[in-house]
């Protein structure tokens, strides 16, 4: 018997002595993009999602002027591979989403507008069909959508005068299009409106040259006859660089 309380004793001290089992964290369930299941952190994922935007978010302290560079750098080359990435996406979804589905989607989900949503998709484009190269794609998709709307004929013409680089700026190339396209036709109207405003200019400097003439010269370029007055010929001589010209049009 005293043996069997002996054992039984250092049964119970060995129960004690040991560690608890170790407990098996919950698991998580997430789906798959192909139906099935993959195992996560029990972490919620509001929260790992926070997480990993506060590190993304971060800013890393710089002192030197590279450091600051660098940094700067980085960022917008994500913001450059973000909006593309949005494009890329939208494309995809064009294809695969039922009729209707995507422009519903456009409207009711997306943080932006549908015009944006049509910019981000052609700059997608653009890139993957390799008409514009990604290494001179600016940060910003409303600029890189000036670049990819240009015709052929534009974006070579670009190209040459250095206009195609990831730093240009938006005005930059609406400028540059603005020199490559004529101007609109002119309407008769808008015509007899540039002729009236000639007419009122002129008008007012001929009165204001004939006020001189009297004033400082004795001469009445209106009245007076120059053999009576023994002055001799009034000679006018209009360079012709003074007179701007005007484009053809209606003269009415």
């Amino acid at each position: 018997m005293a043996n069997v309380k002996s054992f039984m004793k250092k049964v119970a001290e060995q129960g004690k002595a040991a560690p608890p089992p170790a407990a098996k964290p919950e698991v998580a369930s997430t789906p798959l993009h192909n139906g099935g299941a993959r195992t996560g952190s029990a972490v919620a994922p509001s929260k790992a999602d926070r997480r990993a935007s506060d590190i993304s978010d971060a800013i890393v302290p710089c002192h030197t002027r590279q450091e600051f560079a660098q940094e700067i750098r980085y960022h917008w080359n994500r913001s450059r591979k973000e909006f593309l990435s949005i494009g890329r996406y939208l494309n995809r979804a064009k294809e695969i989403l039922p009729h209707g589905d995507f422009e519903a989607m456009i409207e009711s989900d997306m943080p932006f507008s549908v015009e944006t949503a049509f910019r981000f998709r052609a700059v997608a484009e653009a890139v993957d069909t390799g008409r514009l190269s990604l290494d001179v794609l600016p940060g910003a998709e409303s600029v890189a959508y000036q670049i990819v709307t240009m015709t052929p004929d534009e974006l070579e013409r670009a190209k040459a005068q250095g206009l195609v680089r990831p730093d240009v700026t938006r005005r930059q190339l609406i400028d540059f299009k603005r020199s490559l396209r004529p101007p609109k036709d002119v309407t008769p109207n808008d015509r007899r409106r540039q002729l009236l405003a000639e007419y009122a200019r002129l008008g007012a400097r001929m009165a204001e040259v004939r006020d001189e003439l009297r004033r400082d010269h004795g001469i009445d370029p209106e009245h007076d006859d120059p053999v009576r007055s023994g002055r001799g010929a009034i000679t006018i001589d209009v360079e012709a660089e003074d007179i701007g010209a005007e484009p053809d049009g209606d003269q009415r």
